[in-house]
């Protein structure tokens, strides 16, 4: 099982109470095929919040050619977020490829650049063994559910990032990025993937922060601005998550 479920920064008193929320859902008087049309009934503000995020990133690229890089996949939300709204907005755009690239096993060579942490530490956000399967086959499900299911437009790769997108590059030179997704927190591989997807990226495509300019993650932080500079270019925040970060390539 997973070392920690998510990062929590709400109140004694909200812990407690969502204790109702989770009530409500186990005791929930519906079958699992009506749960699944309506999940949106057990949905946090906060949650939803982070699919609008998404969207709002997703419908910045619609206009430009390239693949959608996600770094950092834990349970897979918003990989299989993002293949949906593929289907959602460009549902004939075969080439808008996923890939998707993480340990599986948390957070792994924690660098003088990070602090550590609840939730920064060998082995924080660890899933259960096998997990990349499983989310394999529920990516497989959702694409079979949508337009041109029989080109496989998702690649979920195993590994340290800052090694497996050098050579999945390597191995597409083809591949262009419109949309590449950072969320390690950590030093070592936001910078060298960071520096790795450089020259795939064209006017127009967009950089996505999950932990820029936060005290508890400074590493995301320097590597970006090694890599970046602070003033070559303009980083924006989302108007739903204050805390998400983008800069857009001109």
């Amino acid at each position: 099982m997973s070392t920690i479920t998510s990062q929590n920064r709400s109140s004694e008193k909200t812990v407690v109470s969502r204790e109702s929320l989770y009530r409500l859902f186990a005791d929930r008087p519906m079958k699992d095929e009506d749960l699944l049309v309506n999940l949106s009934m057990y949905m946090r503000s906060g949650s939803l919040a982070k699919l609008l995020f998404i969207n709002e990133m997703y419908q910045k690229i619609l206009n430009i050619p390239g693949a959608v890089f996600e770094f950092g996949v834990w349970m897979g939300a918003t990989t299989i977020a993002l293949e949906n709204l593929r289907a959602v907005y460009e549902p004939y755009n075969h080439q808008r490829r996923i890939v998707a690239f993480d340990t599986f096993e948390g957070y792994l060579g924690i660098g003088k650049s990070d602090i550590r942490s609840k939730i920064i530490g060998e082995g924080v956000y660890t899933v259960s063994e096998g997990y990349e399967k499983y989310l394999e086959e529920l990516l497989d499900y959702h694409e079979q559910e949508n337009v041109m299911s029989h080109i496989k437009k998702h690649t979920l790769i195993k590994g340290d990032a800052s090694v497996a997108c050098p050579g999945y590059l390597q191995g597409n030179p083809y591949v262009l990025i419109a949309l590449a997704y950072f969320d390690m927190a950590l030093y070592e591989p936001t910078r060298k993937c960071l520096e790795a997807i450089m020259p795939r990226l064209i006017k127009g495509s967009v950089l996505v922060f999950d932990e820029l300019c936060h005290p508890d993650y400074p590493g995301e932080t320097q590597a970006v601005l090694e890599v970046l500079g602070a003033r070559n270019f303009e980083i924006q925040k989302s108007k739903f998550l204050p805390d998400r970060s983008f800069v857009i390539i001109s």
